[in-house]
This record gives structure tokens, sequence and C-alpha cells, in this order.
């Protein structure tokens, strides 16, 4: 018995000790945590403010905290030696402050935090500097997690001597209170921010690491709560509709070259029918019809500019206005990339800012990637595509208007579809839905690899990489439309909603996509679009 309660109050000054060692790595992380606050813009807002401040007491205690709870705590219970103990306290916060200090730097240069894809680019930017730098900076952190623990180390010593004292101190109880209100308080409020779209606070989602705060559609979806504001947020936000405030790209692109790329062929014809297809098929076997959906759109001007720039059609007015090339032509260039453009259009127009570019014009280059665009395929094209087919060429032939139907509606799946060919060297995914905007992220997945992926520049998906989940949201014009397994849903600029099934295309009065829906679907449609950016990106 003796011996047990020994145990027992060995195990309790364990854990008291732990929770004082977590206590003072809470006030460490939470100085480093103002890093993130001072890197970022201001929210724009009081509220937005007091959000940010709750939100940064909550979330950077809740970090060390859940660290004790995981990793220190049931070694108390397991293993209860001070000594080893405290040296495996000291490991674990070195490395967690490494980290944090690591990502915190790494945010404040970059604008995001650390990842596989950004600790490659952050050895490239520093390569480029001088010869050896990502050495230095290895050394450096090497160096600056050695002095942290030998600061942690001298932090659990003194922690564990004083204990006694610091068990006597009644204020550490008072901040842990301070610390759990300002943790509940910051996800209570972002649920709120977040059913309204309080876009000062729901842009702050990304501002710290590990971060991920509670939504209204997540409240929702278990208690039904703030469903009358959610509505009313989502009507004001579908009569915003396609206004759009171009910010593009959201931020610096952060791009790894692809070695050993490919040349690739586009060609985009503004109506590529049945007979040309058949004809296409036949001259060249070496091209593979995609079975998948593709969609096309009713304007072939609109149509060219979601292929080239990836984009909806809602960003091509705002795109002119800013005489923006796409944004992936300056990391291609970077990369001795060439691009070409051939215009052969008669019936239509390329986009407003891509009417004098014809190349790059490389001294070298280490590939290319050519761009035709044309009414119909003409002789000179069949001479063109047979001599880059022989030469091992990607190849993707596909139609940008669609076929003229008897479909009750336009914008029905069925009515909108267009003929896509490719090569083997792009082996395209089944998917539900393929859009235009999907082409060119598919064809720089072989050139460029960015820490974003396609989200980087796109609203597109990478078709050989990636599965598309339905529903997907696009635009056609002034109309947004829901594309889903079952039906499709046409919101006009008034926010009316039109739904039918997409097998008879009937009317379905009264049924519409769901909340969330629209908002996740407007939300990723505008990404580009400074009222959807979060501090970093501004």
């Amino acid at each position: 018995m003796k011996q047990r309660k020994q145990r027992r109050d060995k195990i309790a000054r364990l854990i008291s000790w732990g929770h004082w060692f977590t206590f003072f790595n809470i006030l460490i992380v939470l100085a480093i945590g103002t890093l993130y606050i001072e890197a970022t813009e201001s929210p724009g807002s009081a509220l937005g403010v007091l959000y940010m401040l709750v939100n940064w007491l909550g979330h950077f205690a809740f970090l060390p905290f859940i660290v004790f709870i995981i990793l220190i705590f049931p070694f108390c219970l397991l293993i209860p030696f001070t000594r080893i103990l405290r040296g495996i306290a000291t490991l674990v916060a070195s490395f967690g402050l490494i980290a944090l200090v690591a990502d915190a730097l790494f945010y404040r240069q970059y604008g995001y935090h650390l990842n596989t894809y950004s600790l490659s680019q952050l050895a490239t930017d520093a390569e480029t500097v001088f010869a050896g730098a990502s050495f230095v900076i290895l050394l450096g952190m090497l160096l600056i997690f050695v002095v942290l623990l030998i600061f942690e180390l001298g932090l659990a010593n003194i922690a564990w001597k004083r204990l006694d004292k610091l068990q006597q101190k009644h204020w550490g109880n008072a901040f842990s209170a301070v610390f759990v209100l300002c943790f509940l308080a910051s996800h209570s409020i972002h649920i709120w921010a977040d059913a309204v779209f309080y876009t000062p606070i729901t842009k702050q989602d990304d501002m710290f690491p590990l971060s991920y705060p509670t939504t209204a559609k997540t409240l929702m979806s278990k208690h039904g709560l703030l469903v009358e504001q959610r509505l009313e947020a989502t009507e004001n936000l579908i009569r915003q509709g396609t206004a759009v405030k171009l910010a593009y790209p959201t931020r610096a692109l952060q791009c790894a070259r692809v070695p050993d790329a490919p040349n690739t062929l586009v060609i985009a014809v503004n109506q590529l029918d049945t007979a040309t297809v058949t004809v296409l098929q036949s001259e060249f076997p070496e091209l593979r019809l995609y079975s998948s959906p593709m969609l096309g759109h009713r304007d072939s001007s609109s149509g060219l500019f979601e292929l080239i720039y990836a984009l909806p059609d809602l960003y091509q007015a705002p795109m002119a206005h800013a005489d923006k090339h796409p944004v992936y032509f300056s990391t291609l260039r970077d990369y001795r990339v060439e691009v070409t453009l051939q215009d052969q259009l008669q019936k239509s127009s390329l986009p407003e800012p891509l009417e004098k570019f014809n190349a790059f014009n490389l001294p070298e280059q280490s590939a290319y990637i050519g761009i035709a665009t044309a009414d119909t395929i003409t002789a000179e094209m069949k001479r063109v595509l047979r001599r880059q087919l022989d030469d091992n060429t990607q190849v993707i032939v596909v139609g940008i208007e669609p076929q003229q139907t008897e479909a009750k509606e336009e914008l029905a799946i069925a009515s909108m579809q267009v003929t896509l060919l490719h090569t083997e060297g792009l082996p395209l995914k089944q998917q539900p839905l393929a859009l235009l905007t999907d082409i060119m992220p598919t064809v720089l997945a072989r050139y460029i690899n960015c820490v974003d992926k396609a989200d980087a520049y796109s609203i597109g998906i990478d078709l050989t990489a990636e599965q598309r989940r339905l529903p997907v949201m696009t635009s056609f014009g002034h109309d947004l439309v829901v594309y889903d397994e079952e039906m499709t849903s046409i919101i006009k600029a008034d926010a009316s909603i039109r739904t039918f099934d997409n097998q008879e295309q009937k009317l379905l009065p009264g049924v519409s996509p769901a909340t969330p829906v629209l908002v996740d679907g407007i939300r990723k449609l505008k990404r580009f679009s400074q009222d959807q950016q979060s501090p970093a990106e501004q």
C-alpha cells in the first residue's frame, strides 16, 4: 500500500510538473505566434482584430497543451522517472518549437505554411542566391535547435526544482481559464462569421499553423442552428454572383521545374463535329477519344479564354481590363519552356490580352507548349498534327462549342458536351465531369510542380492525377450553374434558381442545391477575387 501511495504521489508530482512546463512553453509559443500577426495585414475591422487576438491566445495555448496530452502525459503514467521524463519532454518541446520557428519564418517570407512542396521550393530559392545556401539554412536551423534544446533543458530543471513554490501559486489556474475561454470564444465567433460570410474573420483561417476553426456548416449539420442567418447571407453572396475584383494570382507562384518535360500541342477547334472526329480517328489512330463528359461553352471566345487561362469566363472581362497574360506564362519562361500561340480563327477571337501574342521567342528552350486555335481542322493542321505525332509530342484536340442539340435545357450536360481527343502520353482519368478549365492544369503538370498544385493559377484540376467530386459550380456568362449527379441548377443574377433532373431535363419546382454547396461553389469559383482573399494572399 505504501509503495502504491508513493507511486501515486510521484505520478501526481510529475503531472503537476508537466502542467507547469507546458504553461511556460505556452508563453514561448505565444511569443513566436506574434510573428504571424506581425506578418499579416490588419483584418480591417475592430471585430476582426478582437477575433485575431482571441484566436492567437486560444490557438497557441492549445498547441502545447495537446502536445502535452498526447506525447508527455502518457510517459508520466508509464515511466515515472523524473530524469527520463524531463529528457523526453525537453526533446518534444525543442522539436515542436524549432518546427514552429521554421514555419513562422517561412510564413513571413512566402505567405503560407511549410509542407513537403514548400521545403523543396525553399531549397531551390536558396540555391539561386548562392551555391550551398540551403546547407547554410539547414546549419542555422540546427544551431537554433541546439540553443532551444539547452534552453528547454534548463526550463525543465528549474520547473522541477521550484515545483513546490509554483504549486503555491494561484495565477496558473487563472491563466488556464483565460486560455480555455479564448479557445472556445474564437471558435464560437468563427461559427457566426462563417454563417454570415464576415470576411474580416473568415479570411484569417489560414493565418496560424494547424488551425481548423469550426464552421457554421459543421454546426448546422449537427444542431440546425444559424439557419436563417446562413440563408440570408447565402442569398446576398449569390446576388454578388459573377462580380469579380481581380486578385490574380493570389500570390507569386511557387513552382518547381519538372525534369525531362515533353512537348505538347493543344488544338482548340470551335466546333469539332462527329464527321471530323471520325476522320481524325481514322487518319490518326494515336488519338484516343476521352469518354468522360467534357463540357464546352456556348460562346467560343469565352471557351478559348477558359481553356488558355484555366479560369471560368467570369474572369474574362476583369482579365481583359487588367491586360494580364496567364500567370503561368512567366514561370514557363523562367524554366525555358517555349509557349506558342497560332491563331487561325475567323468566327471568334482570342482573349483580348493575347491578341498580339505569338511566342516567347526564347533563344534556347528545354521544351515547348503549342496552342493552335481554328474554326475547323484544315489540311495544314493535319500535316502539323502528323509531324508532331511522329515526334512523340503530347497532343490534345478539343472542341469549344457544343454541337446543336434538341435538348430542352441548353446548359444541361447533354447539351454542353464537346469531344476531346488525346495521345497515350496523357492518361486521363475517368471523371464524372470535365471542363475546359481542366485542360491547361493537365498539360502544365508535366512542366511545373506548384506548392498549391493547379489551385495556384487555376480553378481547374489535373485530369490525370485528381478525381473531381460532384457537385461542381461553373459560370456561363452571368449564369452560375451547379452540376450534380442527378440534377443541374441554374442560378440567375437575381438569385433565382431553376433546377432540372439530368435524365429527362424535367423541372424540379422548389428544389435547389444545399446552402453549403452554393457557398463552397461560389468561394471556389471566386478564388481569384479580392473578397475571397486571406491576409497573407493580399
